[in-house]
C-alpha cells in the first residue's frame, strides 16, 4: 500500500498512463495471491480481482479464510481507487480540453520568424499592438491568458514565463525576437536565462526598472536591457532642457505614416561616410549601429563598415516594414 502510495506521487504527465497500470498491476497481484491463499487457479484469481476491483462482485468467488479477507481488503483499498483515479484523470482531461476551446487558448503558434514577448508587464499590449501594426506576427507568453487587452491576431501562450515547460511551448528557436516584459524584475531573470538555455542565438531584449539589473541581464547575454527608469530620467531631464523634446519622441515613434526600422548596410553603403549615406537616401537615416552602440554622426561623419546597422525613419507601407532581417532599403543606395 505504501509502495503504492510512493508510486502515485511521482505520476504527474503520463499521469492517466500511470494510474492505469498500477490498477492493472494490483489486479494481477491481487489474482495471484488470492490464487495462491485461496488454493484455486490463477484465471479464477484474475476473475475475482476483476470483479471485485470493478466493485461488481457477483459472489460466486469469495474468499473463504482470514487470509483471503486480507488479501480481498487490500485489493479494494488499492484496485478500486487507483481504477476511480483513472476515470477521474479522463473526465478531467476532457473538461480542460472543452473548457481551452471555449476560452479559445488552444491557438497554433504563427509560421516561423515571429516575435515572441514574455510576460504581463503594463506596456505588453501597447507593443504588441504597434508590432501588428508593424505587420509583424506576435506571440505573447503571459500567467494571465486573457487576450481582450491585445490587438486582433496576437497568439497567446497561457503560461508562466518563469516556467521551462512553458517557455519551450513558446517554441523561441523558431521566432525572430523575443521581449521579456515581466512585471517582476526577478522574473525577467529566470526568463532570460530559460531563453539562453532553450534558444541561445535567439535576439533577446528585455524591460526592467532598475540599471543595475539591466547590467545584471546584459551579463547574461541578452543583448539589449531597457531600463525603464533611466529611459523616462533623460528624457524628463532633456525636456528641461527643450520642452519639446518629448514631443519629438513621440512624433518618431507614434505616428502611422512612417515606422522606425533597422537594416543591415548593404555592399552599396559600406565604406561610405554617415553624410554620404544621408545625402544619397530618399528616407531619414538616424544613425549607425556598430557593435550594439548607436552613434548619431553628431561629432563627427563615421564611416559605415561591414556587418554595421542602419536606423532609418521609413514609410509604413515599404516591404522592409515587415520586419525581415538583413532586408535593404530599396532607397539607401
Amino acid at each position: 500500500m505504501i509502495f503504492i502510495v510512493a508510486l502515485l506521487k511521482r505520476v504527474r504527465k503520463n499521469q492517466i498512463y500511470g494510474l492505469l497500470t498500477l490498477a492493472l498491476l494490483a489486479i494481477v497481484v491481487g489474482g495471484i495471491v488470492y490464487s495462491s491463499v485461496e488454493s484455486v487457479s490463477v484465471g479464477t484469481g484474475l476473475y475475482w480481482a476483476v470483479t471485485t476491483a470493478t466493485t461488481v462482485g457477483y459472489g460466486d468467488v469469495t474468499p473463504h479464510d482470514a487470509a483471503g479477507r486480507v488479501v480481498a481488503v487490500v485489493e479494494m483499498l488499492t484496485a478500486i481507487p487507483l481504477f476511480a483515479g483513472v476515470f477521474a484523470a479522463i473526465t478531467a482531461s476532457a473538461a480542460s480540453l472543452k473548457l481551452r476551446r471555449m476560452l479559445d487558448l488552444d491557438r497554433h503558434l504563427p509560421p516561423p520568424g515571429y516575435v515572441v514577448i514574455y510576460g504581463a508587464h503594463a506596456v505588453v499590449a501597447r507593443v504588441a499592438r504597434d508590432l501588428v501594426a508593424a505587420g509583424k506576427r506576435v506571440v505573447v507568453v503571459a500567467p494571465d491568458a486573457s487576450s481582450g487587452a491585445l490587438p486582433e491576431g496576437v497568439h497567446v501562450v497561457a503560461g508562466d514565463p518563469t516556467s521551462e515547460d512553458v517557455v519551450r511551448r513558446s517554441e523561441p528557436g523558431k521566432a525572430e525576437r523575443a521581449l521579456v516584459a515581466t512585471a517582476d524584475e526577478g522574473d525577467a531573470l529566470v526568463t532570460a536565462v530559460l531563453l539562453r538555455h532553450i534558444a541561445p542565438d535567439l535576439p533577446v531584449t528585455a524591460i526592467v526598472h532598475s540599471a543595475h539589473v539591466a547590467r545584471a541581464l546584459g551579463d547574461l547575454g541578452v543583448e539589449q536591457s531597457l531600463s525603464a527608469e533611466e529611459l523616462i530620467g533623460h528624457l524628463v531631464a532633456r525636456s528641461l532642457e527643450a520642452p519639446h523634446a518629448p514631443e519629438l519622441v513621440k512624433s518618431l515613434l507614434g505616428t502611422e505614416s512612417f515606422v522606425l526600422d533597422e537594416v543591415v548596410a548593404d555592399a552599396a553603403t559600406v565604406g561610405k561616410s554617415l553624410a554620404e549615406v544621408r545625402a544619397a537616401s530618399a528616407e531619414l537615416v538616424l544613425a549607425v549601429v556598430h557593435d550594439g552602440a548607436v552613434d548619431l554622426g553628431v561629432d563627427e561623419s563615421r564611416t559605415v563598415l561591414e556587418g554595421d546597422r542602419l536606423l532609418l525613419l521609413a514609410r509604413a507601407t515599404r516591404p522592409a516594414a515587415q520586419g525581415t532581417p538583413g532586408a535593404q532599403p530599396a532607397a539607401v543606395r
